[in-house]
Parts: structure tokens; sequence; C-alpha cells
């Protein structure tokens, strides 16, 4: 009786072994639900005068994915005109609320994303934040 226990344990331990003891995909780093989605800011002035010379930041259209987000600016800047293509970047990490992002990025090299509300905070790696609300 001893020796058909113990087979018996031994086979049910190779069968579901492997099952249990799948180690998690390194593909599980994942942007929450609540971040996705299509998220816009208006561009915004120096002045009262809404012209080309006094906008300081450009409209910005930002469609975040399970693994990547995407944007497009389009304004003008002094230094800089925005062409209006789209550029894709990456998820790095996720971690405690804020997402870490690589890749063709606006201001800097690293981008960051966090919500708060109903408010979604694009922040650049040396400071500076642009809040994005969702698209209608």
């Amino acid at each position: 009786m001893k020796l058909k226990q113990l087979i018996a344990v031994l086979l049910t331990l190779v069968t579901l072994g492997p099952i249990m003891t799948v180690p998690a995909s390194a593909s599980s780093k994942v942007m929450p639900k609540s971040m996705r989605g299509t998220w816009v800011a208006k561009p915004q002035y120096n002045s009262p005068h809404h012209i080309k010379k006094n906008m300081w930041c450009p409209k910005l259209k930002l469609r975040v994915y399970k693994k990547s987000a995407t944007w497009q600016a389009k304004g003008y800047l002094p230094d800089k005109m925005y062409n209006h293509k789209i550029h894709k970047i990456r998820l790095v990490s996720y971690k405690s609320g804020l997402a870490l992002l690589k890749g063709n990025t606006l201001f800097t090299k690293r981008n960051f994303l966090s919500v708060n509300g109903k408010i979604l905070d694009f922040g650049q790696e040396h400071g500076g934040d642009i809040f994005l609300h969702r698209a209608k």
C-alpha cells in the first residue's frame, strides 16, 4: 500500500509541478486601464493675445496604450517648429502609480505618466509638467 501511495503522489507532482511553478513573464509590465485612452492639452500662451509668437506650450494629443504611448504636438515655438508627426514612446517600468517612458519624447529623453483623479500628468525628466484631460 505504501508503495502505491508513493507512486500516486510522485505522479501527481510530476504532472502538476510545472503548472504550479510557472514564472511570471517579463511582458507583464503594462499601464493601468485608468491611464489608457486619448488625452489632450490645449496650447498655452504667454500673453492674452493668442498669436504664434506668444505660444510656450503647443497643443498636445497623447494616446496611451497597454505598453506604449503616442504623442503629437501641433503648434509653433520660436526655436522649434513641430512637424505634426506622431511619435511613439514605450513603457520601461511602472511602479507605484508612475510610468517611466523612453523613446522619441517631447522635451527630454525620459518622460513620466501619472494619473491624479481625472488629470493625466505628462512630466519630463528635469522638471516641467503638462496636464492633460480626456478627449471628448
